[in-house]
This record gives C-alpha cells, sequence and structure tokens, in this order.
C-alpha cells in the first residue's frame, strides 16, 4: 500500500486524506451528539428506562469490534473492511433516523457501533501506510479532529434538536458518509493484504471468544455498583463468564497461526510498554470526562455553562498535545515523550485533589489545560510508537489494539472511580447525617451523587454548602486513583528504553525508496 499510495496526485492525495478525516470525525462525533438529544428522543419513543444503552451499546459494539477488525484488515486489505465499516454506519445511521421504539433505536446503534469498530482503528492505520512521509503532521492533525469531535458534539446534538428534528443528528451521517465512501472507492489504494501467511482465516473461535469475553467483562463494568450490585447474581455472572472467555482467549491466541491480537509483540519493549500506559491514558481521560463535570456542577455549584468551560480547555489542549508530540517524537525518545505526558497527568491530578473548597474557576481551567496536553501527548504517542515499531503486514491488529486498550482502561477506570466515589460519598453522608437533615432514603448508598446535590436545591445555604463540600471531597478522593496509574504509567514509560522515531522512520523510508536509506 505504501508504493502504491505515490500515484496519487497531490489534489487526490489531500482529498483522501480530508475523507479519512470526515471517517473519523463521524464515528468519534455519534459517541457524544445525541447526549443532548437524549431526554427528547427517550420522550418520543416512551423509553426513559432504557435510554442509557444508546451510549453502551455503542461503546461496546464498537469496543469489541476494534482487535477483529484490525486483523482482517491485515489479512484481505485495508480498503475492502473501510468499505464494509462505512456501509455498516451510514445504514445504521438511517435505520436510527427511522426508528419508532426505543428498542429499535438500540440496536440500530449496535449495528453503528460495529462499522465504527471497523472505520476507527482501521483509518489510523490507513493514514501512517498511505501517509507515511511527513505523518506526524498527518497523524497530528487526525489526532485533534478526534479530540474535536468529542468537544463539539453534545452542542452540534442541540442545535440539531432545537432547530430541526433529533432524528437529523443521524441522518446528518448520510451525506458525509456517502462522500467519504465515494472517496475511498475511488482514492484508496487497492491492497491485497498480507502475502506472508500460509492461511488467510483466523477462523470462528478467536472472535467469538473475544467478543463474549469483551461484552460480559464491559457489561459488568458498566452496570456493577450503578444499576446492580457488585456483588449481585447477575453483576458476579457476567465477570465469570467474561474472565473464563477471556482467559480462554489469551490461551488460544498464544498457539493460532492467526492471532487476533498479536500477544508476541509483548516481548517488543516500544510496544508493551505503549500499549500499558495507553491502558493508564485511558483510565484517566474517560474518568476525567465524567467526573470533572461532576466536580464543577457539584463542589463548585457550576452550572452546564461552568462544565463546558472546564471540558473545553481539556479538550483543546489534546489537541495541544498531540501536535507538541509530533514535534517531540522527532527529537526524543518515546520514553521521554510518554514520561513527560504521564508526569503531567500526575501533577495536573494532585493539583485537582488538593484543590481547596471554592477554588476560582481558573484554576479548574489551567489544571484542565495541563491534563489535556498529558492525555493529548499520549494519545498521540500510543498510535504512532506501535505504527513505526511494527511491519506493515500486523499493522492493522497492532494499532487497533492501541484503541482497544485505551477503551478497555476507560470503562474499568470509570467503573473502579464510581464505586470510590460513591462508597466515600455515602460515609461522609452518614458521618454527616445529623447536619444535612435529608429524609432517610437519601442518606447510605448512593448512586448517583449530582442528581442527589440537585434534588435538594430547597435546603438551606450552610446545608448545601456542605452537600458540595462532602461531593467535592468524594471526588477528590477518587482521583487518588487516577494520580496512582498515572504514576505507574510514569513508571511503565521507562520501560521503552532508548528507542526514537529516527531510526524507524529511516527503516520506513527505505523499505518505499531503497536509495533514500544511503
Amino acid at each position: 500500500m505504501e508504493g502504491n499510495a505515490y500515484g496519487l496526485s497531490r489534489l487526490q492525495y489531500n482529498c483522501l486524506f480530508a475523507a479519512l478525516l470526515c471517517s473519523i470525525f463521524l464515528t468519534q462525533l455519534d459517541q457524544t451528539i445525541v447526549s443532548t438529544a437524549l431526554p427528547t428522543i427517550a420522550t418520543e419513543l416512551n423509553g426513559f428506562s432504557s435510554m442509557s444503552w444508546v451510549f453502551t451499546i455503542y461503546m461496546l459494539a464498537s469496543t469489541a469490534m476494534m482487535p477483529i477488525a484490525g486483523k482482517l484488515s491485515d489479512l484481505y486489505g485495508r480498503r475492502l473492511f473501510l468499505l464494509m465499516g462505512l456501509i455498516l454506519f451510514v445504514g445504521g445511521s438511517l435505520l436510527c433516523g427511522m426508528a419508532q421504539t426505543m428498542t429499535q433505536l438500540i440496536v440500530f446503534r449496535g449495528l453503528k457501533g460495529i462499522g465504527a469498530g471497523f472505520l476507527m482503528p482501521i483509518t489510523f492505520t490507513v493514514v501512517f501506510s498511505v501517509m507515511p512521509r511527513g505523518n506526524n503532521k498527518y497523524q497530528s492533525l487526525y489526532m485533534s479532529v478526534f479530540a474535536l469531535s468529542s468537544v463539539v458534539g453534545p452542542t452540534i446534538g442541540a442545535l440539531i434538536t432545537t432547530l430541526l428534528d433529533w432524528r437529523y443528528i443521524f441522518y446528518i451521517n448520510l451525506p458525509l458518509g456517502l462522500i467519504v465512501f465515494a472517496a475511498f472507492l475511488k482514492l484508496l489504494p487497492r491492497d491485497e493484504g498480507s502475502s506472508s501467511y500460509p492461511t488467510k482465516s483466523i477462523g470462528y473461535l478467536a472472535p467469538i471468544l473475544l467478543i463474549t469475553g469483551t461484552l460480559c467483562t464491559l457489561l459488568a463494568l458498566k452496570l456493577g455498583g450503578v444499576q446492580y450490585a457488585w456483588g449481585s447474581l447477575e453483576i458476579m455472572s457476567l465477570l465469570v463468564v467474561g474472565i473464563i472467555t477471556l482467559t480462554s482467549f489469551v490461551m488460544q491466541q498464544i498457539r493460532a497461526g492467526e492471532p487476533v491480537i498479536p500477544f508476541h509483540l509483548f516481548r517488543d519493549r516500544v510496544i508493551a510498554s505503549t500499549y500499558i500506559t495507553t491502558f493508564v491514558q485511558g483510565i484517566i481521560m474517560f474518568s476525567a470526562l465524567v467526573y470533572v463535570p461532576m466536580f464543577v456542577q457539584g463542589s463548585l455549584g457550576g452550572d452546564v455553562a461552568y462544565t463546558g468551560g472546564a471540558l473545553t480547555p481539556l479538550m483543546l489542549c489534546v489537541m495541544f498535545g498531540a501536535t507538541l508530540c509530533g514535534m517531540l517524537i522527532q527529537r526524543y525518545t518515546w520514553r521521554f515523550s510518554m514520561a513527560l505526558s504521564m508526569m503531567l497527568c500526575t501533577v495536573s491530578l494532585l493539583l485537582m485533589i488538593y484543590l481547596p473548597d471554592q477554588v476560582s474557576f481558573l484554576w479548574v481551567c489551567i489544571i484542565m489545560m495541563l491534563l489535556g496536553l498529558g492525555i493529548g501527548m499520549m494519545m498521540m504517542i500510543g498510535q504512532t510508537a506501535v505504527s513505526m515499531s511494527v511491519d506493515e503486514s500486523i499493522r492493522g491488529a497492532a494499532t487497533s489494539s492501541v484503541s482497544f486498550f485505551r477503551s478497555i482502561g476507560g470503562v474499568l477506570g470509570t467503573a473502579v472511580l464510581t464505586t470510590l466515589v460513591n462508597h466515600k460519598l455515602s460515609r461522609l453522608m452518614l458521618l454527616h447525617e445529623g447536619e444535612l437533615s435529608l429524609p432517610a432514603d437519601e442518606v447510605g448508598v448512593v448512586t448517583d451523587p449530582l442528581a442527589l446535590l440537585e434534588s435538594n436545591t430547597n435546603l438551606p445555604p450552610h446545608q448545601q454548602e456542605l452537600l458540595q463540600s462532602i461531593l467535592g471531597e468524594s471526588v477528590q478522593y477518587g482521583f487518588w486513583f487516577l494520580a496512582i496509574a498515572a504514576v505507574i504509567g510514569f513508571v511503565v514509560s521507562f520501560w521503552a528504553g532508548s528507542a526514537r522515531q529516527q531510526a524507524n522512520h529511516e527503516l520506513i523510508a527505505a523499505k518505499i525508496d531503497p536509495a533514500s536509506a544511503h
């Protein structure tokens, strides 16, 4: 694919890259664009009880498909599965817009999630494979679009729902998706996948074990401590099935001739440290996106606008961090860049933990900027270090595993953080039970601390302040988990050794043009 790509004119080259950016923008936007429209959707479709599944099913389906999609693209070609993913994504968008019940919407969102599971990992692989020269610029722009889509999703969803109809949230994907499909069909180089494998099949057992194990584990982590108690039969059953099937998957993969996840890559210090640090980055990023708004709205007494004001500098600095890292990795080792990103995360999280009550909102924004820089740098390193450290024949499987580990880390991190915050909040509320004067059913086990605070706006000012202080202290207590995870990521980053981008870049250049190596 690398050689074929240079048969494109500059205009075709730019059009292809624009289509790749649009593809990742649509799939990432779809994770957040429905958030502001969900109350309207649930009212019209009469499905408040199952509303959260509109989010959950998309995440479950896309995460479970990522490693499989990456491996299939290695064997049979990127182009085929990008087109297939677009068909599923656009078709699912059309069906979501036509849904008449919440059950239909959830099923069709799952179909879109499968399509996104193909698009998200393979798109980056194509960006690297088709555009190896000057790849830092392209990859930085890719990561910027990746972050931007997360920021603007809720705003775009609110505008479409207000000005048009919630169904256009899904219909907007149709014209854009068809344009991207036409660009891929016309401009993507035809590739036949890897020719080095004796067979071109991953069989049926590995995908079944991976999908089953991933879905069961993620469901348990999403529902545990929220919809069901951690010790309940439902959660324990999901965890047992998930652990057994994932263990069976790993054992099967070690012996497989065509592994879906190439575990032998863990013998490479750069790749192993990158996977682990990316897992940590997922814990930090997704947990911050959930609990920073809770801290701002609850502890600081901010409104929705304040919440957006806190997350915007975080996500904008994710974009800037990716760009900054694109420059750093040209001069320094992977180890240095990873350690710097984890250090920024550690410092920002410790600052959040020690924030005093009623702190200036400006300080929160500054801390979010530091955290965004750390997260953005690691997003760039995660994809680039792995992409540049593997052969083209397994690049899809290797890079899709980066997204997979990040998503798994995100779900695990939010589950653990939710448990810690709720546990601390329940203890503090029981401790201050007499001062709060809350109804008995609101003291003890808490599953939605922000809703509890918002439901008691008629409390006297001193009780309202106490409740805000309790919520803030609980979130800060939970952030110790994130800080410890960041420290672990910092330590693991030194395992990468002294490898750097330049040596890998020269190797890739030599593959494309042997004369360039001399």
